[in-house]
């Protein structure tokens, strides 16, 4: 491919695995998409492409059909396979690879040091690389839409909880991702250390 992709290190991206090297924060596919959008966009562009990225992540079934199929036909490029069985999929609510990993866990009931586990999130890193490239294509061919689907949950909590509004008025946190996911439903506050209202459920 060339410049930029031939200068980029592979290693750089290393301390992402496990979330953050095993931190659990944001899942490491991300990080990595974001990243190469980032290297070879420029930044306005960059920012809707992310968002695009980070919103398909969080209301998609992982890993994908095609994402399980390759896996159980060995149709992966790799030497060793952890697991070839078709996995449960399940909507992560969430660009968190704690929630992410926890969600699909419970659903399919494999721990989270399970080989299972892990090829999951093979899978799910392959699903992202293949959507980041189709959306660097679909930018190159001038097909990219300008807009991102929200989920209703952070639509509804970002009319308080966003950049630009007053601190009495919900201005002391914002986000994108779908809040709902971890913290309570309005009027199930909880108080905590710091003197501020947060709905984390119990």
């Amino acid at each position: 491919m060339g410049a930029p992709y031939d200068t980029l290190y592979p290693e750089t991206m290393l301390w992402a695995t496990g979330g953050g090297h095993g931190w659990c924060v944001m899942c490491g596919s991300l990080i990595a998409g974001a990243t190469i959008i980032n290297t070879v966009c420029d930044k306005k562009t960059a920012f809707k492409l992310v968002d695009q990225l980070f919103s398909w992540y969080e209301q998609t079934p992982l890993p994908t059909d095609i994402s399980n199929k390759y896996a159980h036909e060995r149709r992966f490029l790799v030497d060793k396979y952890k697991s070839t069985k078709i996995f449960k999929q399940t909507v992560a609510k969430s660009q968190l690879c704690h929630v992410s990993v926890t969600r699909w866990c419970k659903a399919s009931g494999y721990a989270t040091g399970s080989h299972e586990r892990s090829e999951r999130c093979a899978r799910v890193a392959a699903d992202v690389a293949a959507f980041t490239a189709q959306l660097l294509n679909k930018h190159a061919d001038g097909l990219v839409e300008s807009a991102y689907a929200m989920s209703a949950n952070a639509q509804g909590c970002r009319s308080c909880h966003a950049k630009g509004k007053p601190f009495d008025e919900g201005g002391w946190t914002r986000g994108k991702m779908d809040c709902g996911e971890c913290h309570g439903p309005r009027g199930k506050e909880i108080n905590v250390s710091d003197g501020h209202y947060m709905g984390f459920k119990e």
